[in-house]
């Protein structure tokens, strides 16, 4: 396994101190960077211990791709799956890896991407896409006094429901248990509200 594939799989699996400590097992003082497809990550000391290396390790991989290991090691980076994308939810991301961007829009699970893939990187249809976690962050309008449900509204499961508080105001609250993680109420919310994570708990 290359040092790309290493250093992606332990942020994946939030392991922040594992990798600092693993990179500076190995560099010296001094500049030291790694080009990873378009991005390069800085590996100076510096660099290790600030942590700047995170900013090109993170993202949500296409669905049905569930162990980051085996994406890094066998995804040739051909972006067949990206192209093969109807609603442009797949982009490049860190390091010329495939990546989702909800902001974009909403994933139809049509399994497009994994019939394209020439790699044998996708699990079975039938399987579980994600395990994602959504969180509504503060940024929410409801949050701020202001009407809005358009979350709800694209919500096709009604994982997100809108109850009464004392203010009068509706807020919201998002069942993880009944989202399937099409990130549709990312795509739809004004504000950018709405982030999607790995469930690392699983």
């Amino acid at each position: 396994m290359h040092l790309e594939h290493i250093l992606y799989y332990l942020t994946d699996h939030n392991n922040d101190l594992v990798v600092t400590r693993f990179l500076l097992s190995f560099t010296q003082p001094g500049e030291r960077r790694l080009w990873k497809g378009d991005a390069m990550v800085d590996l100076s000391r510096r660099g290790i211990l600030t942590g700047s290396w995170r900013s090109a390790n993170r993202g949500i991989r296409p669905p049905w791709i569930m162990e980051a290991s085996q994406f890094l090691s066998q995804c040739t980076r051909c972006d067949a799956c990206i192209q093969a994308c109807e609603h442009d939810v797949l982009q490049r991301g860190p390091g010329g890896y495939p990546s989702v961007n909800f902001q974009q829009s909403e994933c139809t699970f049509c399994y497009a991407c994994a019939q394209a893939c020439p790699e044998s990187l996708f699990s079975p249809r039938h399987t579980r896409a994600w395990d994602l976690i959504f969180t509504i962050g503060q940024a929410c309008l409801a949050y701020q006094s202001v009407e809005c449900r358009r979350c709800q509204d694209s919500c096709e499961l009604q994982a997100i429901l809108f109850r009464p508080t004392l203010s009068g105001i509706y807020q919201p609250q998002l069942d993880n248990q009944n989202c399937n993680g099409c990130g549709a109420c990312v795509a739809s919310c004004p504000v950018s509200a709405i982030t999607a994570e790995y469930n690392h708990a699983h």
